[in-house]
């Protein structure tokens, strides 16, 4: 029984790897995602045009999550700039700079690098201070939780009011509303010592009522199953090669994939156009291949690692009782506009 359980765990594992393979195949935005994202993006234009900037920030939002895009990421930053949302943009610029960077576009990285630059002289900042934090506190801000490590932090945050809350077990909830102080300047904004909830400790302290249900008993501890015999390696190690062999082809589809972009990015930037965003049509066709291309690098890198991590994993597990008693392994995808590699790093 042991070794059937190890076979079905074990094949369960490649049948998990084989559709999530499939799954990031299909990352790419459908042709109906991308016609909706062009004409959000389009939209959005037309309302900058028109100076309609808090109408047409949501606009190129949208658009960007549906096909994500470093022009459209650009527009957004720019856009979210204009309305004088001055971290968003800073935000948003920062993000360009790195879409940039990872198609290895220096002149696009250096361009939103400066703007985000000269937004970072003018930000504004807020800072929540929790002197005393109280068993089970949840601070949030605009209605978003602020992580424990942002407390005491002065981080940035758009002009304006910002609402900040402050809830516990057993204590009373704690609001204030928060006006920044203009470019450069830090407000602060101290959470007290949350008052005790006089009622919130009675009702925890009421015994059960009769005929209610019983409490639950402590779980059994979870204790290893008995080792499983030869045949149940086997099998696994049939499962590594061939999760092995899906990441060795997901490997070598992500490396074409790279050259071909890197080649028509360069072929349209030398031939097609006279800058990063004015290209003839070929050029513009050119473009949208090594976009393409680079996707479905990207995802055959992605496969190759999880393909290869899979692989050594199950192998090791096949080593029985001589295996160790712990192996981690670490697969590290780097693709760029001229190719792609991948990093395997394991302690066993």
């Amino acid at each position: 029984m042991t070794r059937h359980r190890g076979n079905r765990r074990a094949a369960w594992c490649v049948a998990a790897l084989l559709s999530l393979s499939a799954g990031l195949a299909r990352a790419e935005p459908s042709a109906d995602q991308a016609a909706a994202a062009e004409a959000l993006f389009r939209e959005g234009r037309e309302l900058v045009a028109q100076g309609k900037l808090a109408e047409a920030c949501p606009k190129f939002a949208a658009s960007q999550r549906l096909d994500p895009g470093y022009g459209t990421q650009w527009n957004l930053a720019d856009c979210l700039e204009r309305l004088g949302r001055t971290a968003s943009a800073w935000a948003a610029f920062r993000e360009a700079a790195d879409m940039a960077s990872r198609a290895g576009q220096a002149d696009r990285e250096a361009k939103a690098t400066r703007r985000a630059a000269d937004l970072e002289k003018r930000l504004e900042r807020l800072a929540v201070a929790v002197s005393a934090p109280a068993d089970g506190l949840v601070v949030r801000r605009n209605g978003a939780v602020l992580d424990t490590g942002a407390w005491g932090a002065p981080l940035p945050v758009d002009p304006g009011k910002h609402r900040i809350e402050a809830t516990a077990p057993g204590k009373k909830p704690f609001s204030v509303e928060a006006q920044t102080a203009g470019p450069g300047k830090v407000v602060t904004v101290a959470i007290p010592p949350l008052e005790d909830d006089a009622a919130a400790g009675a009702s925890a302290a009421a015994p059960p009522q009769p005929g209610g249900p019983p409490a639950s008993a402590p779980a059994a501890p979870l204790r290893p199953a008995a080792g499983g015999d030869d045949g149940g390696a086997s099998t696994r190690r049939t499962l590594a090669f061939v999760a092995g062999g899906v990441g060795v082809a997901g490997v070598v589809t992500g490396s074409i994939f790279g050259l071909i972009a890197g080649a028509r990015w360069n072929r349209a930037q030398d031939e097609h156009c006279r800058t990063e965003t004015l290209c003839d049509d070929q050029g513009v066709s050119l473009v949208d291949d090594a976009k393409s291309a680079a996707t479905l690098s990207n995802v055959g890198f992605v496969v190759g690692g999880l393909g290869l991590a899979a692989g050594v994993a199950l192998f090791v597990t096949s080593l029985g009782d001589a295996q160790p008693a712990a192996a981690r392994i670490v697969v590290t995808p780097a693709v760029g506009a001229n190719g792609g590699g991948l990093g395997i790093h394991g302690r066993f």
